[in-house]
C-alpha cells in the first residue's frame, strides 16, 4: 500500500507536478504525444513515482484520464503499481460514498 501523505515532500511534490501535467495532456486535443512524454519524463523516470500517479489517474471516479493513464504508461510508469494503487484510492473513494458508475480496475 502506498501512503502518499508518507512519502518525502520532494516525491509528494513530483507526484503533484505529475498529476497537473498528465492531466492537462491527457484533456487537450492537439496534444503533441513526444513532447508530453518527454515533459513527463523531465519530471522523474522513476517507474514507480509515475506509477502512483497512473494509479490515481486509473481511480478517476469520472472515467476521464484515460489519456493521462496512456501519457504516464508512455513515460514508464510501473503499471503493476498503478494497478494496485489504484484499487486502493478507488477504495478509499467508495468508502467516502463516491460513485463508480463505470468500468474502473
Amino acid at each position: 500500500m502506498v501512503q502518499v501523505g508518507k512519502l518525502p515532500a520532494g516525491q509528494r511534490l513530483v507526484l503533484a507536478e505529475l498529476s497537473g501535467l498528465s492531466g492537462r495532456y491527457g484533456r487537450e486535443r492537439d496534444v503533441d504525444h513526444d513532447q508530453a512524454v518527454a515533459e513527463l519524463r523531465a519530471v522523474t523516470t522513476d517507474p514507480e513515482l509515475l506509477g502512483i500517479a497512473a494509479g490515481a489517474k486509473m481511480a478517476d471516479p469520472t472515467g476521464v484520464s484515460g489519456p493521462a493513464v496512456e501519457l504516464l504508461e508512455a513515460a514508464g510508469a510501473d503499471m503493476a503499481v498503478a494497478a494496485a494503487h489504484a484499487v486502493e484510492v478507488k477504495a478509499r473513494l467508495e468508502s467516502r460514498g463516491i460513485r463508480y458508475d463505470h468500468d474502473q480496475p
